[in-house]
Order: structure tokens, then C-alpha cells, then sequence
């Protein structure tokens, strides 16, 4: 048996009994999806354009143009490895270089050319100019500017995870192994669950899985005893943040998803049993933690 489902009862949806939310889990592989067709796959779910990432910025399409590695064998025990690195960037252009480390492992030696390969992008005009000193180098370049034509016009899989994670997000999920990936959502948010899962569904690298949980005293208990888990797991978060000193827009992410989860926890009010004075103390000392914090990044 799938491990994540131990100990869990589960029912089909043709089922009498009271169901108290799902049990979910989603993916996507690698792919690529144009903007417009995104758009539509949003609409034709029900979830609605609202959910659409932002614009594909030219610099951030660049970028992931540019993200490529290559090593190659040139001699017995010699190797070269070419990478991108950025060199600078303005109102007008970002440039990246290609850099070119020869690694000789018999003398031991180091070498770099750190102009191997110039790629250029003129943000108004959304051209590339390149150039080169090597066939290996030329033929990287030459790709920058076919993944460029891609990228500027495609969202790619990590975008479509963050879209999914939004989503999940504002369905007061609540994650039921330490690993994640399997989180329970409660009922009343059966509708938007619905249309995530076609969704996800609808992508062509996507796939994404529901199963309905009964009422029963062992389940609410479950739910209880993961939520307080992820309480727990939040407020350290917030602590370790903190103690960290994170730039403020990161320690700012942290602390908004610890303010959405502590939020969340009335939408459980009905499922939660046993001891609920430990779940109520923990969204006290979060709510203080956050305020804290926030406070704190405001008096710098």
C-alpha cells in the first residue's frame, strides 16, 4: 500500500457517508505552455484567469535561455566546462558571458577564458547580439538565441508549480506527511478542489489525484494532529527566519504564509477534536511572532 494513505479511510464519492474534505496530490513534469492556452485552461476549469503568472518579462526569458552547461572531454585528463554567467545589466541590455574553465587534471591546473562566448539583449528591441571564439562556443551562443524565442513566449514547469501552489494555497490545505506533496482540504472547499484537479489535468505533463476522507473520530483526530504539526512547523519557520536574518522579502514570504495558516485554522473548527488548547496556544504565539517581526522590519 501507498505509505501516504496508511492508516486512512477513504470512501468512493458515490458514498453515503459524511465526508469531511480530501485527501489531494498534484504534479507536473517538464513542459512548456503558452500564455494564451494557460489562460484558457484557467477559464475552461473554472479556477478563472485570476490565477494567470505575471508577463514574461524579456529579461527573466534571457535568463533561463542562458541557463544551459556544457563539458566536454578535449584531451586524455583535460576537460573544458562552459557555463553563463551574468557580467551586467541596465535599462537597455543585459549581458552574459560565456565562461569557459579548462580543468587539467593531470598537471593539476586551472584555466579560465572568461569571453568564450558575449550574449547580448537590447531590452527595447528584444534582439540578441552575439559573438564567439570557439565552435563550441558559437554553437552554445546560437542556441541562446533559439531558447530565447522560447522562453519570451512560453511559461515553463516552474512557473506552473508556483501557479498550482497559489492555488492550493487558498484552500486552507494542510500537509499530512513530513516529506509533503499529500495535503487534506476541507470539504467547503469542494468546488475549487474540483477545479484544480481538472486542471492539473488538463495540462499535458500534469496529473493530480483526490480521495474523499470520512467523518469518523480516528480522521478528525488525524487532521488535528496534522495540523498541529504544521502549526508547529510554521512557528518554527517564523523563528528561524528571524533568527537568521533573512532579507526582509524573504523573511516578508515566511511570515505571510504563517498569517494565511493561522487564518486557515477556522476553516477547521468542525473537524478538529481532542485537545484543542495546544493548536489555540501555538496560533497565539504565532500571531505574536509575526507581529513581532513585522514590527521589527518596519523600525529599520
Amino acid at each position: 500500500m501507498n505509505p501516504i494513505l496508511n492508516d486512512m479511510a477513504a470512501v468512493s464519492v458515490q458514498t453515503t457517508a459524511e465526508i469531511i474534505g480530501h485527501l489531494t496530490w498534484a504534479g507536473v513534469g517538464a513542459m512548456i505552455i503558452r500564455p494564451d492556452e494557460l489562460k484558457q485552461k484557467l477559464i475552461d476549469s473554472g479556477l478563472g484567469e485570476g490565477w494567470m503568472p505575471k508577463p514574461i518579462r524579456l529579461p527573466d526569458a534571457f535568463r533561463r535561455a542562458t541557463s544551459a552547461k556544457f563539458r566536454q572531454e578535449v584531451a586524455e585528463g583535460m576537460f573544458e566546462n562552459y557555463m553563463f554567467r551574468e557580467v551586467a545589466s541596465n535599462k537597455q541590455s543585459v549581458q552574459r558571458n560565456l565562461v569557459c574553465e579548462t580543468v587539467d587534471t593531470k598537471g593539476r591546473r586551472l584555466s579560465y577564458n572568461e569571453t568564450a562566448g558575449v550574449v547580448v539583449l537590447d531590452k527595447n528591441t528584444g534582439t540578441i547580439d552575439t559573438s564567439h571564439t570557439s565552435p563550441t562556443a558559437s554553437q552554445m551562443t546560437q542556441n541562446v538565441i533559439l531558447r530565447f524565442d522560447i522562453c519570451k513566449n512560453h511559461y515553463e514547469s516552474t512557473t506552473l508549480r508556483t501557479v498550482m501552489t497559489n492555488i492550493l494555497k487558498s484552500m486552507s490545505p494542510t500537509p499530512v506527511r513530513q516529506s509533503g506533496g499529500v495535503y487534506f482540504v476541507p470539504k467547503q472547499f469542494d468546488v475549487e478542489l474540483y477545479a484544480y484537479i481538472d486542471f492539473i489535468r488538463s495540462l499535458e505533463k500534469g496529473e493530480a489525484e483526490n480521495i474523499p476522507i470520512i467523518n469518523t473520530n480516528d480522521m478528525r483526530g488525524m487532521i488535528t494532529r496534522k495540523l498541529l504539526e504544521h502549526l508547529k512547523a510554521t512557528l518554527t519557520a517564523c523563528k528561524t527566519g528571524v533568527d537568521n536574518q533573512l532579507k526582509k522579502t524573504e523573511l516578508k514570504v515566511i511570515l505571510d504564509d504563517a498569517k494565511r495558516i493561522v487564518e486557515d485554522c477556522e476553516q477547521y473548527e468542525t473537524i478538529m477534536n481532542g485537545d484543542l488548547k495546544s493548536i489555540e496556544e501555538l496560533c497565539l504565539l504565532i500571531r505574536q511572532k509575526v507581529a513581532m517581526a513585522l514590527q521589527n522590519m518596519a523600525d529599520d
